[in-house]
């Protein structure tokens, strides 16, 4: 049998001159380089391909451990933020990894002190050159194998009434660091919309299939990314394993689940809480985190930060542990992260006063972020995980054999899934209330 974990997230960063979250561009301007512009646009969605070719340098030691904690710290704020937004009986899960490629991209296009708070917040006050050049490394060095595979994918998508310029330094390095294709497309055609929701779900493996409802007047540029993850146990769980249990979800009610039972040997222990690290077949690991007994996950999210979170892993011992492992099914949404990231410190790029001129000249006005969309679906059984991530960035005109530990999670817990080289967490979640 084999533990597949379904998780897709979709986030969607809209900018625009009003209250939505899409790039906006008013219908009277008339540019004459329109045409050149969208034929240069469109030219580099092919050359994304040659990117994905090329080979990122390894950062420094220096610049490398810098990288892990500002990745690290930026995850787990963010998780916490969220958390904090549904309340205890929720079930969170984000794709940190899927969200700093997408702001990331979009921070290309900001100058200013709009640059600098998203540099602040994705790479400790990183140069973009900097923070451009490590994303690009670690987006190549993360592990695809046979039972072992992820795939990161991201698209630019304007309005091309003629109102909206695109820069081409900026498409440029979007497709040089990103890989970023470029749609040109007619935003009030809501054909749009169906071909960018066919795009996430195209790259997401159809585990999400609608990023966006609808695109308003206002809507100029959708910045899009897509995160598929795919992998194996490397000791899968017994056929028939899958034991009833009761597990009590964060209100108290006592619900029948299907339990994994198992043995690992990498055990977690820390102030409030045990865990242990179940590898997969190759590159990656699920990390389990309980809290102590009268904690919930929600309670225990807001706790962690990049160190803890690090330290935690790496500080894990070498001791067999009793394991029990839900079998889950559950979806999140997130309509509104702008309001998570604004808390984090990128707070200029969601006013009127924003400035993304380095991204495209609209006759409309100025281009502010309006909205930020996060989904995700995940679903656990016996013999690995799977996982998918979509990020949308929507622009608008603004607007040794002993006593084995044990530890079963029968109740609220905190998970994540890390890359083995980094132990960064691709994906992060709580599981708080599940069950029949």
């Amino acid at each position: 049998m084999r533990v597949r974990l379904f998780c897709s997230l979709a986030i969607a960063v809209v900018l625009g001159f009003g209250g939505f979250g899409l790039l906006a561009a008013p219908q009277a301007y008339a540019d004459p380089d329109a045409q050149s512009q969208q034929i240069s646009a469109t030219n580099l969605s092919t050359q994304a391909t040659d990117t994905k070719a090329s080979k990122p340098a390894k950062p420094s030691k220096k610049q490398l451990k810098a990288f892990k904690k500002a990745s690290a710290d930026f995850a787990l704020e963010l998780f916490a933020l969220s958390v904090d937004a549904k309340g205890k009986n929720a079930n969170v899960t984000i794709a940190p990894l899927s969200v700093m490629n997408a702001l990331a991209v979009t921070a290309n296009g900001a100058r200013g002190k709009t640059e600098k708070q998203l540099r602040e917040v994705l790479g400790d006050g990183a140069s973009m050159s900097r923070i451009n050049k490590n994303l690009a490394w670690y987006n190549s060095k993360l592990v695809n194998a046979k039972k072992a595979r992820i795939s990161s994918a991201n698209s630019i998508w304007y309005h091309n009434d003629g109102s909206l310029v695109m820069k081409k330094k900026f498409l440029n390095k979007a497709a040089k660091y990103y890989s970023a294709e470029v749609n040109p497309s007619d935003f009030s055609d809501p054909a749009t919309v169906s071909s960018i929701n066919q795009w996430v779900a195209d790259n997401t493996n159809n585990m999400i299939k609608r990023i966006i409802s609808q695109l308003e007047p206002a809507d100029r540029i959708a910045i899009v990314n897509a995160l598929y993850f795919d992998a194996e146990w490397l000791e899968p769980y017994e056929h028939g394993s899958a034991v009833t249990k009761k597990f009590t979800n964060a209100n108290g009610a006592k619900r029948k689940v299907k339990m994994l039972y198992g043995e690992e040997h990498k055990y977690i222990e820390g102030k409030n809480v045990t865990g242990f690290i179940k590898p997969y077949a190759k590159g990656y690991s699920f990390v389990a985190l309980l809290p102590e007994e009268g904690m919930n996950a929600s309670e225990y999210a807001k706790t962690l930060d990049g160190d803890t979170f690090r330290s935690l892993i790496s500080h894990a011992q070498n001791k067999t542990v009793r394991t029990g492992l839900p079998k889950f099914t559950l979806t999140y949404s997130n309509d509104s992260m702008e309001k998570q990231l604004a808390a984090m410190g990128i707070k200029l790029a969601f006013t009127d006063k924003a400035n993304f001129k380095g991204m495209a000249t609209d006759a409309m006005g100025n281009l502010n972020i309006g909205s930020v969309v996060h989904k995700t679906k995940i679903q656990l059984d016996e013999k690995g995980t799977k996982a998918a991530a979509a990020t949308a960035v929507i622009m608008k005109a603004s607007a040794a054999y002993v006593d084995p530990k044990e530890v079963i999670l029968d109740r609220p817990f905190v998970y994540a899934i890390i890359d083995n080289t980094t132990k960064l967490p691709v994906f992060i979640g709580t599981v708080s209330n599940i069950g029949k």
